[in-house]
């Protein structure tokens, strides 16, 4: 199946496994690593992914999109006597780069990989969103804060994979639940405290039904802002999660899959986080596409996609591209090529341009003679079939998400010949306020607290609370968080099963299972049909 698929896309099979694959991509992503420099185009202060002393062009998004700077002015003749990568490189470091990927957003300036915001903050990888702050991977959200992988929520905190819930704190799991706090994979419930498990339950505290006054009376007591009453809560909330079972693939509505948070998908086989997918594998957060491979984020209604990273709305045959996208087509080692352009080689940051090969433009029948030259030169030295190496990315190693996924020091870094920034945009010292003087209780917390600058008790990097944070803390009923807004994001991510399988027996009818839960695991793994009689009886 898999020689089909490279056969159809016209490439040879890769030479790295699958991970190594992924880390290589990885390596050209971006999510929360951001710096404050000047525009090339227009001089004026931006955020970007890219730090002041990047030595690339680099453009605010709406200067990017109306093309002040024409991609197509940098177009290069390809030298048969050197290495494709080389010269693709010395594009890369003159053609226009977006600073951000980002798009329709209103009063939401510090968001990446983003769109269709309004008054967010530091929400990630986020899609029409209202409202919320420190967030990834959140869709059709309204005041949501410190989620990740949230759906159609309102006024939700600390949550992670919830879907249509609304004033849910610390929920996993969870679906069309609301005003409860600390649930684990429950549906319908609302009124809950410390439950996991339930199906349309009301008024239960630790999974025991109260009446509604007793409910009311018992859960008044249980202060969140009080440490001391989380340490205990969390330790019974622990106990009754380890004795719930799992499903061995978390998702719904799937047929014949393989992988972890598979929803409404066929034919997928070592998948993570897809929705609406056919056919595909090693693919990872993808929406509605069909027939690919290697694929990384995004998709929306795309197909025959090989080893690419970051590309969206209708892509179709894309071969090693990285962030192209809205109606793309037959791109092959294209890098932030958008609206349309179709028919491109090894190109930067092109409009909706057509028959171009490193951003010179071609006819037709010159296009068509010139790529199949240039493959033929590529297998010669090596390069063709292979994603962009690590080594040429525009991103340090420890600024993008291959870091977060496959952790290496910087010795590490530096011996695979790849870039390391000391300069990260953190700062550590700079704090102006004791956690002594602030209290826990958040109605004895002042406006003043977002003129200090705070201290993450974990690992001493310094950030501020905002007005509309502080806002939202007082609204719920919430503490000041003491940790740094990533180390809350990596602790989330923590939360979630590995992009990894294992082989293991359900534990209920001892049929062999592929599940993210490795054999040595502590929980409780069931089969689907184990786990809908278990649950739903």
């Amino acid at each position: 199946r898999d020689e089909e698929f490279y056969e159809k896309m016209k490439v040879p099979p890769p030479t790295y496994c699958p991970d190594c694959r992924l880390q290589r991509r990885l390596a050209w992503r971006v999510t929360w690593t951001l710096y404050m420099r000047k525009c090339d185009i227009s001089g004026k202060d931006i955020l970007s992914i890219f730090p002041p002393d990047a030595p690339y062009t680099v453009c605010h998004h709406e200067e990017w999109y109306n093309n002040k700077a024409n991609a197509l002015d940098f177009g290069q003749d390809f030298d048969f006597s050197r290495p494709f990568f080389e010269q693709f490189e010395e594009l890369l470091h003159k053609a226009p780069l977006q600073s951000l990927t980002v798009d329709f957003l209103q009063n939401s300036d510090y968001v990446n990989e983003a769109g269709h915001l309004k008054n967010c903050y530091l929400t990630i990888e986020s899609d029409g969103n209202q409202d919320s702050l420190y967030s990834y991977r959140i869709l059709g959200a309204t005041s949501c804060v410190d989620c990740i992988f949230v759906k159609d929520s309102e006024w939700c905190y600390e949550c992670t994979d919830c879907v249509t819930c609304n004033k849910l704190l610390y929920g996993q799991l969870c679906e069309q639940c609301r005003d409860s706090t600390l649930l684990f994979d429950c549906r319908g419930c609302q009124n809950c405290f410390g439950c996991v498990g339930l199906r349309k339950k009301q008024f239960c505290i630790f999974n025991e039904q109260l009446a509604e006054e007793e409910y009311k009376t018992r859960v008044s007591s249980l202060d969140l802002c009080n440490p001391e009453h989380v340490q205990t809560v969390m330790a019974r909330f622990e106990e009754l999660k380890r004795a719930h079972p799992r499903k061995a693939i978390t998702g719904e509505q799937n047929d014949n899959v393989s992988g972890e948070y598979i929803n409404e998908s066929k034919e997928c086989f070592d998948c993570y986080d897809i929705r609406q997918c056919r056919d595909c594998k090693y693919c990872h957060m993808l929406m509605e596409v069909n027939d690919c491979m290697d694929y990384y984020v995004w998709g929306m209604g795309g197909d025959r996609i090989y080893e690419c990273l970051t590309c969206g709305y209708h892509p179709h045959s894309l071969r090693f591209c990285v962030k192209c996208w809205e109606g793309v087509h037959n791109l092959t080692y294209c890098f932030q090529c958008t609206l349309g352009t179709n028919n491109c080689f090894g190109c930067v940051a092109v409009h909706r341009g057509e028959y171009c090969i490193l951003n010179k433009k071609y006819s037709k029948e010159e296009y068509e003679d010139l790529v199949p030259k240039i493959i033929e030169h590529m297998k010669k030295t090596g390069e063709w079939g292979e994603f962009f190496p690590a080594s040429i990315s525009p991103h340090a190693y420890n600024e993008t998400s291959a870091l977060e996924y496959f952790p290496l020091t910087k010795e590490e870094v530096i011996s695979r010949g790849l870039k390391w920034q000391d300069n990260l945009p953190t700062t550590t010292g700079e704090e102006t306020v004791s956690w002594n003087d602030i209290p826990y209780d958040i109605d004895q917390v002042t406006e003043s607290i977002c003129d200090e600058v705070l201290a993450c008790e974990r690992t001493g990097k310094n950030y501020r609370i905002t007005k509309q944070e502080l806002v939202f803390y007082k609204q719920m009923r919430l503490p000041i968080p003491r940790i740094h807004y990533y180390e809350r994001h990596l602790d989330k991510k923590g939360l979630r099963n590995p992009r990894k399988l294992w082989k293991r027996s359900c534990d209920k009818c001892e049929a062999e299972i592929m599940t993210a839960y490795s054999p040595d695991k502590p929980e409780i793994v069931y089969c689907e049909p184990c786990y809908h009689k278990e649950v739903y009886g």
